[in-house]
């Protein structure tokens, strides 16, 4: 028994409706791992630059240290000027690449960005930040690394 031409077309639709099917979930699989490879590439690279920039982060808190403790007869010393200006440059480069510093003193003490390293009676209120040991940062929304402070605690 032959086949008349309308099943053959009906076959022949089927068939061209499977395969368009197919293709079309092909070239979705196709974009969704594009985009999936894109996503773990810019992740890497985020990670690689905050691994990077942790490990700058003493440079720079070395070269506020010598600026904070510049003897006043080198103040306007080209040299120290110049240090100056490399250590503004070093900050900013860090700032454009979404580094931030994290607020302390006169702040309320949180633990997700700051790290007690004592407690100290004050008249302050208590949990205030009332000095910084050491800068913290946050890294595109990330902490980087949690400030190091002294907090306020209540006279007994």
């Amino acid at each position: 028994m032959k086949k008349d031409n309308s099943t053959k077309f009906k076959e022949l639709e089927a068939k061209i409706a499977e395969l368009t099917a197919g293709w079309q979930r092909t070239q979705a699989d196709f974009l969704n791992y594009k985009k999936q490879a894109s996503d773990e590439k810019a992740s890497l690279i985020s990670s690689a630059n905050a691994d990077l920039i942790y490990e700058i982060l003493p440079v720079l808190d070395n070269f506020k240290l010598a600026a904070d403790h510049m003897p006043a007869e080198l103040a306007n010393n080209n040299w120290a000027q110049g240090i100056k200006q490399v250590e503004k440059q070093l900050e900013s480069i860090l700032q454009n690449e979404g580094l931030e510093r994290i607020k302390t003193i006169g702040e309320q003490f949180d633990p997700n960005l700051h790290e007690a390293i004592e407690h100290m009676t004050s008249d302050k209120p208590e949990n205030e930040i009332i000095s910084e040991i050491l800068p913290g940062y946050i890294l595109n929304d990330k902490v980087l690394r949690p400030a190091k402070v002294k907090v306020s605690s209540p006279k007994n």
